[in-house]
C-alpha cells in the first residue's frame, strides 16, 4: 500500500498526543502503511498558545508534576513506568531552579518539587521538546513536514487542505485539533468598539480590549488609566499579573503574608463579573502526583443505571439537577466527612447531613457576599472569605474538608463525561452546565494556585486593585463621562464605579460560525462538519462521534475526517486538561481512539490517493 497522508490542522497538545501514538503504532507493526503527517500551524510545533515569548508571570493552572505529555510504556495499565518525562522531571533536567518566584536555568535556587507550578512559557517549551523527542524515537516509516502558516480552507474533491501562503497539501485522513478560537465581535462589542472611537478624541485613555491574549495586548494601558476587569477567572489573575508584578512590582513576605510594593507602573485596576464572587485557592496538593478523590456515588454504572431507568420510563434524556446533581454534592459531603473525621468512611449508609448539605449550599453559593448593602460592605466580606479560604488551602486538599470536598469534583470526570456527553443531558439541562455549573466548579474547584490569591490579598491591601461591583453588575457606556461605568443594585441604591479601559478576561468556547479564522466556517457551509447541537441548544463545538469522527451536514460521520481537542467540546465534556502520569487519561485515550480508527480504515480497504494529488498540484503549479 501506497504511504498514507495524515493532515492535521491546529499543533497544539492534542496534535503531540496524535504523533505520538501514530508512532507507537507504526513502530509496533511493521505490516501498516507509512505514513506522511503534515502538521499545520503558524506556530511552534506542539507548543500550541504556550509561546516561548509570553510573559514569566502567566502559570500553568496544573501542579506541574501532574503534567504528562508522554504514554505509559503500557498503554493498558496508566500506572506502568512513563515513556517520557513528566513536566517537573523535564524541567529538572533542563537546569531550571526556583528563585523565590521565578524559575531560571542557573546554579543555586532550590530544586523545583512536586508541588511547583511552573510558567506557561516553559510548558512551551516543554511540549516542543516532547515533540522533538516523540521524533527521535518515530520509526522511519512516519515523516512529519510542518507546515507554518494557517489553515483557511479544506476541500474533498480533490481532498486537498488550502493554506494563506496559497499551497495546498492532500491528504488521505484529516484531523481537526485547532483548539480556541478568537471570536468575531458580538453586537455588543461592537457597540462598545463605537463607543470608545466616539470619545477617543474626548478621553484619550479610553480603550477596550476584548481579548487579552496574547497579554502584550496590555502594553498600551498607562499608569494613569483605572482598568476595568469583567471577568474573576483565571484570566482575570494573567491581567492582574501582567499590569502589577509583569511590571516591576513585587511581593515580599511579611509575618501575616504578602506585601505588595508598587513599581509606579501599575493602574488601578477594578474587577466585577456577573455575580463579582472571588475564586477560591487550590489547596496544597497532599494526594502525590497520581492520588485523587475516589467516585463514590457520581461513577459511570451509576450513570448508566439512571439512564436505563430513564429509557424505560420513556426518557431518553437525563435532567442534570434531579438525576446528577444530587451524587455529585453527595460525592462532596463524603469527601468532606473523611476529611474531618481523618478515616475512610463507610459508603452503603452513607446520608450526607444538614449541617453538611448547608456546608456545601454556602460553598456553591457564598450569600453573604450576595446580600451586600453596598460596595464598602462587600468589599470587607470579600477580604475575609479570601483569607478564611486561604487558610483552608494552606491546611491542603486533604486536611481541609472543604478543600477536600471541592478538589472531589476534579475526581468526578469519568461519571460526568458519562452524563453530559454526546447530549446525554436534556437540552435544559445542558445549558445549565455550560453556563452554571461549570463556571461555579471553575469557582470553587480550579482556581488559581493559593499564592495568586495571596497576592491579590496584597493588591486589595496595597489600593492597587479593588471591586467594582456586586452581584448582577453591568457595564453602561457614559457618552458624558466618556468612560465606562460599573453600575450595581445593592437594596434601594445605586453605586458606580468609572473606568477608562474595559477588559473582558473571559475564555470562549469553539464557536465555529462566530470564528475570526475561516477554517471551521468553511467546513459548516461546505457541509463537511456541523455545530454540536442538543435539540435547540448550541453549547459550542463542531459534532463529533464516538469514533471522534466528524459529523456531517446531514449527520453522517467523514470516513476520513476527525476531531479533537476543544474543538469537540460541546458533544465532549473537559477536553482541555493534559494527561497526567500514573492516571488514565482521556485525552491519551482519545488520540489512541483516533489514531486506531484512522489505520484500521485503511487496512479495511480505504486506498490512499494523496500522493497522486500532489503530483496533480506540482503539475497545475507548473502551468501557473
Amino acid at each position: 500500500m501506497s504511504e498514507i497522508s495524515v493532515a492535521i490542522i491546529g499543533a497544539g497538545s492534542r496534535a503531540l498526543n496524535v504523533i505520538e501514538h501514530l508512532a507507537w503504532r507504526l513502530s509496533s507493526d511493521s505490516a501498516l502503511p507509512g505514513v506522511v503527517v503534515h502538521l499545520i500551524d503558524p506556530g511552534e510545533p506542539c507548543a500550541g498558545v504556550h509561546v516561548a515569548n509570553q510573559s514569566s508571570q502567566l502559570l500553568t493552572n496544573t501542579l506541574a508534576s501532574q503534567v504528562t505529555m508522554f504514554s505509559p510504556t503500557n498503554r493498558l495499565e496508566p500506572k506502568s513506568p512513563p515513556s517520557g518525562p513528566s513536566f517537573t522531571e523535564w524541567a529538572r533536567r533542563q537546569g531550571y531552579r526556583r528563585f523565590g518566584t521565578e524559575y531560571r536555568q542557573a546554579a543555586g535556587g532550590e530544586e523545583i518539587g512536586e508541588l511547583d507550578y511552573l510558567p506557561r512559557a516553559m510548558l512551551g517549551e516543554y511540549l516542543r521538546d516532547a515533540f522533538r523527542m516523540v521524533l527521535q524515537r518515530a520509526p522511519k516509516a512516519m515523516t512529519v513536514k510542518h507546515h507554518r502558516t494557517t489553515a483557511i480552507d479544506v476541500s474533498e474533491h480533490p481532498r486537498r487542505v488550502h493554506l494563506e501562503n496559497g499551497d495546498r497539501i492532500p491528504w488521505d485522513a484529516l484531523i481537526i485539533a485547532t483548539g480556541h478560537c478568537e471570536l468575531q465581535p458580538s453586537p455588543e462589542e461592537l457597540k462598545i468598539q463605537s463607543f470608545v472611537t466616539r470619545n477617543r478624541s474626548r478621553n484619550s485613555r479610553l480603550r477596550y480590549i476584548g481579548n487579552p491574549y496574547p497579554t502584550s495586548r496590555l502594553a498600551e494601558i498607562s499608569r494613569s488609566d483605572v482598568v476595568l476587569v469583567q471577568g474573576l477567572g483565571l484570566t482575570a489573575y494573567d491581567v492582574i499579573a501582567d499590569l502589577t508584578a509583569g511590571r516591576g512590582g513585587g511581593f515580599v513576605e511579611t509575618g501575616g503574608g504578602l506585601r505588595y510594593i508598587r513599581s509606579g507602573e501599575e493602574p488601578l485596576i477594578r474587577l466585577f463579573s456577573r455575580q463579582s464572587l472571588p475564586y477560591g485557592a487550590r489547596g496544597v496538593n497532599q494526594k502525590g502526583v497520581d492520588g485523587g478523590h475516589v467516585a463514590q456515588f457520581l461513577t459511570r454504572p451509576a450513570v448508566d443505571a439512571i439512564r436505563a431507568r430513564s429509557a424505560a420510563g420513556g426518557m431518553g434524556k437525563l435532567d442534570f439537577l434531579t438525576d446528577i446533581l444530587p451524587l455529585i454534592r453527595k460525592d462532596m459531603a463524603f469527601a468532606y466527612r473523611c476529611a474531618e473525621q481523618r478515616r475512610k468512611i463507610d459508603v452503603e449508609d452513607f446520608r450526607p447531613t444538614p449541617t453538611e448539605d448547608a456546608i456545601i449550599d454556602r460553598i456553591f453559593e457564598p450569600k453573604e457576599l450576595l446580600s451586600c448593602g453596598g460596595l464598602s460592605e462587600l468589599r470587607s466580606r470579600v477580604v475575609k472569605y479570601l483569607r478564611d479560604d486561604l487558610a483552608e488551602a494552606v491546611r491542603g486538599n486533604v486536611d481541609s474538608p472543604l478543600k477536600a470536598a471541592t478538589d472531589a469534583i476534579r475526581d468526578l470526570r469519568d461519571g460526568l463525561s458519562a452524563a453530559i456527553e454526546f447530549g446525554g443531558l436534556t437540552p435544559e439541562s445542558h445549558r445549565y452546565v455550560v453556563e452554571v455549573f461549570v463556571p461555579l466548579t471553575n469557582r470553587i474547584t480550579f482556581g488559581p494556585p493559593l499564592r495568586r490569591n495571596a497576592e491579590l490579598l496584597a493588591l486589595i491591601e496595597a489600593g492597587v486593585v479593588d471591586w467594582a461591583g456586586g452581584a448582577g453588575a453591568r457595564i453602561r457606556l457614559d457618552e458624558g463621562l466618556a468612560r465606562f461605568v460599573v453600575q450595581t443594585t445593592f437594596g434601594s441604591k445605586e453605586e458606580c464605579v468609572a473606568g477608562d479601559v474595559l477588559v473582558t478576561a473571559r475564555v470562549f468556547g469553539h464557536r465555529p460560525l462566530e470564528d475570526v479564522r475561516p477554517l471551521s466556517r468553511n467546513l459548516v457551509e461546505r457541509g463537511i462538519a456541523r455545530p454540536f447541537c442538543n435539540g435547540n441548544y448550541h453549547p459550542h463545538g463542531l459534532d463529533v462521534d464516538r469514533g471522534l469522527r466528524l459529523l456531517r451536514a446531514d449527520g453522517s460521520p467523514n470516513r476520513s475526517i476527525w476531531g479533537i481537542g476543544f474543538v469537540t467540546e460541546g458533544p465532549r465534556f473537559h477536553t482541555h486538561a493534559l494527561p497526567r502520569p500514573g492516571r488514565r487519561s482521556s485525552q491519551l485515550a482519545d488520540a489512541a481512539r483516533l489514531v486506531d480508527d484512522l489505520l484500521a480504515s485503511f487496512a479495511s480497504g480505504a486506498a490512499p490517493h494523496a500522493a497522486a494529488a500532489q503530483a496533480e498540484v506540482l503539475a497545475e503549479e507548473g502551468v501557473r
